[in-house]
């Protein structure tokens, strides 16, 4: 297999366009008489491309004379195509007017294949989500508040003290998903702990969600499904922007962000900082409801364009540091350790480099991607010190190249290094360190209406030997309303107990480990269905899901056996997750209202020695809804969210020696937001201001107190992980946003 990919890789005959008397094409993209930020513009023929600015502008440079077909594409936009003759050294220009589009389904993705192309168009099935459908109704500068909106995702919170928590897709426990930053697979293991906290909705263009194992591309550690964060493009931000906001909480937070251009360098620098220091005890615990919080993050990337236009070398950063405490009202910093007065404190310090870079000459066929991380978390979790550092060294080179009109091969290797020190017995003999080696390649195959993706992955681990992760996919579109894809796919995954299981570290149970613990493996089928109905000019998109993955070796910590215990063993038997989803998303053009919703239905589940029952935390199934309706003579946007979530098998532990409920009860949650534009970015003084409340919990419905036996935190039976609902409850928030032309 590295023998064929190297002739692939070497032997491909390499295109290099650019030629004296090219010419130029330059415009204007504008819908209803407002500029169009970000769009897309593509000449296929050529790979050359631009993304227009907050004008509208876009300027594609170095074209060779020819017949081109110009494309055009922007999320909640229709696509836009129009054919085109340059001549030699002529200079084009074109005013361009998009339609709104009602469907979801021609946004640009890259992580069901690792490639630019359509939602439509994919084999795999990708769900797109923008910053304005995250925070449709709430308010947050933590993406770990607003990803419940997503049909399928949940954050399951995993300890009631220091508020960690991680996202699960169709019920599957957080560290089977793969986090990705642009790609990069780096939010793993300590950084799945706390580092996702530190991702603010003001960096993000949009979030793309895969379910099911998507190892064969990102590495063997995607069991459950992938969620690529797609950081802004620098060529498309505004200036100078600032976003600011306090809650009822006490929560303050700051975003100020500048977009420096100089030459062909664009560049997006963005800070953020937030403060919640206050103690409240609604539940009568007395512990604080929320972990009092210190965060300052800074972001910057910077994009270099080729004499073309093109993005040729890509830049990014990101500093985190957040401080952290929960416990009683008397703890503070000042106590950490103490064994009088409870509390937990945790001091993350993190660091990243990413770098993505397409040589010249090459129709960007060829891409080389890297990323750099230190992640140091210094915390006590009662008298408990758990002290870790973790480094990543991560690269990548593919090859994409396309042997026909019909057929397209994408291939790569893939180097990974990671080192991870603690002060628990997992390091005793030094730190852990690993080096990961892998290739790997897929064929994309057009067939009329038939689309077949195959493709496999190796990767050597020291331990394990070689391990394979293929994949098969397929797309068929009936119609141009009608579409059905299927996957198959393997994951594979090492596992580390003590960064990815806070109830490891937290409460008074001893952990323990029967055996040595094998990595966990699943085999997973999905498949889905998209339908557009006609309603005139308001067409309704409709999308049904099945999925299937099964679970082997599976590591699940056992809090049944003994109620001073977790105990950490390879189950012998299977685990699964099974289910369906179905949404719809329709957006009205007679009158500015949109709205979706989504419903998930799912049994997971575990079997060993014949004996099958719900896994802990869990939800049956879960729902969300949204709405927006704009009042245009106002200039007044109200959004909505709603989540449902449906019941939860809690651990048998605390049914049986502290009387809790063993199944949580189903709920909902109901969010609103009103946004008021005073100015608009885009008139003539170029100033843009606009200020936003929202009611999260409109309801003010909680949970009740997550800790079991608080009132004797030292004791040996005190956890922190009752954790089903919300514990918070009614909160307002109050901010202003400016953006600078």
């Amino acid at each position: 297999m590295v023998r064929i990919l190297v002739i692939l890789l070497f032997t491909i005959p390499l295109s290099i366009y650019g030629q004296s008397g090219s010419g130029t094409i330059k415009g204007q993209i504008s819908s209803e008489g407002e500029p169009v930020t970000g769009a897309n513009v593509a000449i296929p023929e050529t790979q050359q491309g631009a993304a227009s600015d907050e004008l509208g502008n876009f300027l594609i440079r170095n074209v060779s004379p020819g017949t081109y077909t110009l494309v055009v594409s922007a999320v909640g936009y229709q696509e836009y195509k129009q054919e085109l003759v340059l001549g030699a050294s002529e200079v084009i220009t074109v005013d361009i007017q998009l339609e709104p589009k009602t469907e979801q389904f021609e946004e640009v993705v890259v992580t069901g294949t690792m490639r630019k192309t359509y939602v439509k168009e994919s084999p795999v099935k990708v769900a797109v989500v923008t910053p304005q459908r995250l925070q449709q109704g709430k308010t947050s500068s933590n993406i770990m508040d607003l990803i419940n909106t997503v049909n399928g995702l949940s954050t399951q919170l995993n300890c009631g003290v220091c508020g960690t928590n991680a996202i699960r897709i169709n019920g599957v426990e957080g560290p089977n998903t793969a986090v990705l930053i642009d790609g990069m697979p780096i939010m793993g293991a300590l950084a799945s702990v706390y580092g996702l906290n530190g991702i603010s909705p003001t960096i993000i263009d949009q979030v793309e969600v895969i379910k099911g194992p998507q190892s064969t591309l990102y590495g063997t550690q995607a069991l459950g499904g992938v969620v690529n964060i797609i950081t802004k493009n620098p060529a498309v931000t505004p200036p100078f922007s600032a976003d600011l906001y306090v809650k009822s909480t006490e929560e303050g937070n700051i975003n100020l962000a500048v977009s420096p251009t100089v030459g062909r360098f664009k560049g997006f620098i963005s800070g953020n900082a937030l403060r919640m220091e206050n103690y409240f005890d609604k539940n009568d615990d007395q512990f604080n409801d929320v972990a009092k919080n210190s965060r300052l993050s800074l972001f910057g990337k910077g994009t270099l364009e080729g004499a073309d236009g093109e993005e040729r070398l890509n830049l990014a950063t990101k500093l985190y540091n957040e401080n952290r405490t929960g416990g009683v009202k008397a703890y503070s910093d000042k106590l950490r350790g103490s064994d009088q007065v409870y509390g937990e404190s945790i001091y993350t310090r993190r660091a990243e480099l990413l770098v993505d870079y397409r040589p010249p000459g090459l129709n960007q066929r060829l891409q080389f991607n890297g990323a750099l991380t230190h992640h140091d978390q210094d915390s006590y979790y009662g008298t408990e010190h758990y002290d870790a550092r973790q480094e990543i060294i991560y690269g990548q080179a593919t090859w994409s190249q396309p042997l026909s009109d019909d057929l397209h091969l994408l291939a790569g290797g893939t180097l990974r290094y990671e080192s991870y020190d603690d002060n628990t017995p997992a390091t005793t003999g030094g730190a852990e360190r690993r080096f990961i080696p892998g290739i790997f390649a897929q064929s994309e195959l057009s067939l009329g209406r038939l689309t077949l993706l195959g493709g496999i992955r190796f990767d050597h681990q020291r331990e394990h030997g070689v391990v394979t992760a293929p994949r098969l996919s397929a797309k068929y579109a009936l119609s141009e309303q009608t579409t059905f894809r299927a996957s198959g796919g393997t994951g594979f995954r090492v596992v580390n107990v003590f960064t990815e299981d806070h109830a490891a570290l937290t409460g008074s149970r001893e952990v323990v480990f029967t055996e040595d613990l094998d990595p966990e493996r699943s085999r997973s089928v999905t498949a889905s269905a998209e339908h557009i109905i006609s309603f005139g000019a308001n067409p309704m998109t409709l999308g049904m899901d099945l999925f299937h993955t099964r679970f082997s070796n599976k590591i699940i910590p056992d809090y049944d056996q003994d109620p001073n215990l977790i105990v950490y063993e390879n189950l012998d038997g299977f685990s699964v997750t099974r289910g369906f989803s179905v949404d719809a998303d329709q957006n009205f053009t007679a009158f500015p209202f949109s709205y979706n919703i989504s419903f998930t239905l799912m049994d997971v589940f575990t079997e060993e020695n014949g004996q099958r029952q719900s896994l802990t935390y869990a939800p049956d199934y879960t729902g969300t809804f949204g709405a927006t309706y704009t009042l245009r003579k106002l200039d007044l946007s109200i959004g909505y969210t709603g989540s449902l979530v449906g019941p939860k098998r809690m651990p048998d532990s605390y049914v049986e020696n502290f009387g809790r409920d063993r199944w949580s009860p189903a709920y909902t949650t109901h969010d609103l937001k009103f946004t008021k534009e005073f100015s608009n970015v885009n008139s003539r003084n170029g100033i843009g201001v606009e200020g936003y409340l929202s009611i999260e919990n409109i309801f003010d419905f909680r949970q009740g107190s997550p800790l079991v036996d608080a009132a004797r935190p030292f004791g040996p039976q005190f956890d922190t992980i009752y954790t089903w609902g919300p514990l918070v409850g009614r909160t307002f928030s109050l901010g202003i946003r400016l953006n600078l032309r």
